[in-house]
């Protein structure tokens, strides 16, 4: 009997099309189900929405010949690469199907002031501000002239403050997000010598404890949030040419990581300052490469592998 492998989103059960929505990057997340096939094994795209608990979906696409096909009667998933973002799924369930990542580990990710006490030593200072009113009491803590206010549970940059701290005393915190952390500023404006000039988010994807892809994001013009999603520029960032610190750090934490986490899958976001690298956060949901990224295949055939030896266990 064959394993069944599936990816899992938060989008509903419509239609016949799963991978609809992911844009550009639809060849790279196409190449993944046929390195899955390749494998021997049932491939499917899920959703968090018709999950049943014990890994039974009640509801599914089936992957298979380059084509999708609706599954309507329940399958009992083997492994599930969990792409929902947000920490709805996996439930808590003493006998689900291996996930990756694993929820504990994707808790990790998603609060970053458990994060930060974590990898303290690798990151700017950073001090619990909760809700809005403790923020005045808490920004002559921070040394820096500027201050970074994040939600301690966001994504994509949303919600983000970068600026003057009398600046930030004026910010309101949006209701989807009440309870914040507050960061030192980190002047990442001399770049990094042979990758980028000005300003910067260097990111490092890591699978199986190792680095297998990486780029370079900067921010639009006037602005200090490199993420895509706000506007930023992505360069892809050959492994080889990452400073040799950046590789030092990443390896430690990949050590770390991949004993006490089940081997995950995530990535680190590094700045370069003149004292030397920091990371900002790191994130369980990888972002993928797009097909022309030179990264894009070891990328893959490395979280295929991760699959496989979740699988043998």
């Amino acid at each position: 009997m064959s394993l069944k492998v599936g990816m899992c989103f938060s989008r509903p059960l419509q239609g016949n099309d799963p991978l609809g929505h992911i844009g550009k990057k639809l060849p790279a997340y196409l190449r993944l189900l046929e390195l899955c096939q390749e494998k021997d094994w049932e491939v499917f795209v899920l959703t968090r929405k018709t999950y049943e608990g014990g890994g039974i979906f009640n509801g599914a696409w089936q992957f298979d010949r380059h084509k999708f096909s609706r599954v309507k009667e329940p399958v009992k998933i083997d492994l599930v690469y969990d792409r929902t973002g947000g920490v709805k799924f996996p439930p808590e369930e003493p006998s689900g199907p291996i996930v990756v990542n694993r929820r504990d580990f994707k808790l990790l990710c998603w609060d970053k002031w458990l994060a930060y006490r974590k990898t303290s030593r690798f990151m700017p200072k950073t001090i619990w501000v909760g809700e809005r009113q403790n923020l005045a009491s808490v920004l002559p803590k921070i040394k820096t002239n500027w201050v970074v206010l994040k939600p301690y549970n966001g994504l994509k940059g949303i919600g983000i403050f970068i600026g003057p701290k009398e600046k930030a005393l004026s910010f309101e915190f949006p209701e989807k997000h009440p309870r914040y952390i507050a960061q030192e500023f980190i002047d990442t404006s001399g770049g990094i010598p042979g990758i980028v000039e000005g300003l910067h988010d260097l990111r490092v994807a890591v699978t199986n404890g190792e680095a297998v892809w990486s780029h370079v994001r900067t921010p639009p013009s006037g602005s200090f949030q490199a993420n895509v999603a706000q506007g930023g520029k992505i360069k892809e960032i050959a492994c080889t040419k990452l400073p040799a610190v950046v590789k030092q750090i990443t390896d430690q934490i990949a050590s770390r990581f991949y004993k006490a986490y089940d081997n995950p899958s995530y990535t680190l976001d590094f700045g370069m300052t003149k004292e030397g690298p920091l990371i900002f956060e790191f994130n369980d949901q990888m972002g993928f490469p797009t097909w022309e990224m030179k990264a894009r295949e070891r990328f893959l055939q490395e979280l295929v592998r991760n699959f496989a030896l979740k699988l043998k266990k």
